[in-house]
């Protein structure tokens, strides 16, 4: 495997040979002082280039930074097709045989003003003509938890406790993925944002627990992460059931806690009134199954 400073040699040398490559950038987790830098840490570079069409009309030139695995167009899918012919930033992920990923955005130097707005983590690595909109931004607070509004805790129990209802009805019907997808899924973003809730209070939010909650073993016990890794449940439907309500009781008390913070008002008969119906669900698919 290449190392990071044989990476970095390649991506700068084709920036500074090549005239139409007028500055780059590195964002992501390289650029964020308190993210993981690893192995499998990936280059998040952004080329700001002359005419951006003339590196998408043919894609064989990023082969210059090694023997590619898979490479991936995001930004050109079915459905929502790439125009060609237009100046819009394009994406290139780009896993290489070596175990190395290079993530490369080009961006067209005509939109470059647009770079004004972005508050994210970046080191500027080359600035060829002095892009005053390149500054580098070193902190990660665009990253941090954000504290909600009223509206959005009520919509955020009230989906919880809806989304519930939908698992038990699955779960009776024996309809397993629908069940699992609306447990690991669509509920579990509800329960991830009041757990963000809970730990933004203890941190004055001035913390992030990163993409797709990553980094939460920074900010909870032990104790508290196995509570919460044995909320998720495994393919049996009797132990979708018991995590259903450890899940649920659990969010509960999150729940209670961030509403006393915020002076929020906490649906107490609510939470109570439907998870005596998820317990009758539950008593009712064993009576028959007996």
């Amino acid at each position: 495997m290449r190392t990071k400073t044989e990476m970095m040699n390649l991506i700068m040398k084709k920036a500074i040979e090549d005239e139409r490559i007028r500055a780059v950038t590195m964002n992501g987790s390289r650029a964020n002082k308190n993210s993981v830098h690893d192995q499998y840490s990936d280059f998040d570079i952004v080329y700001f280039v002359t005419d951006i069409r003339e590196f998408t009309k043919d894609k064989n030139w990023i082969s210059y930074f090694g023997d590619i695995l898979i490479v991936q167009y995001p930004v050109d899918w079915y459905s929502h097709p790439y125009d060609y012919c237009g100046h819009e930033a394009f994406a290139f992920l780009i896993q290489f045989t070596d175990g190395n990923r290079i993530d490369l955005n080009i961006v067209d130097i005509i939109n470059i003003e647009n770079e004004k707005d972005n508050n994210e983590p970046r080191i500027v690595l080359l600035n060829k003509d002095n892009y005053k909109e390149l500054i580098p931004i070193a902190t990660e607070t665009a990253f941090f938890i954000k504290p909600p509004t009223k509206m959005e805790f009520y919509n955020t129990t009230n989906e919880f406790r809806w989304l519930s209802i939908y698992i038990s009805k699955g779960l009776c019907r024996e309809e397993f993925y629908y069940a699992k997808y609306t447990y690991d899924v669509l509920i579990m973003k509800m329960f991830m944002k009041m757990l963000n809730w809970e730990i933004g209070i203890q941190h004055q939010f001035n913390v992030t627990t990163g993409s797709s909650n990553k980094y939460l073993k920074r900010f909870l016990s032990e104790t508290e992460m196995k509570r919460l890794q044995n909320i998720f449940p495994n393919g049996e439907y009797e132990d979708i059931w018991n995590k259903l309500f450890l899940m649920y009781d659990y969010f509960s008390e999150l729940e209670s806690k961030v509403a006393i913070h915020f002076n929020f008002i906490c649906d107490k008969n609510e939470t109570k009134k439907v998870r005596d119906f998820l317990a009758k669900r539950r008593l009712e698919k064993n009576s028959i199954l007996r």
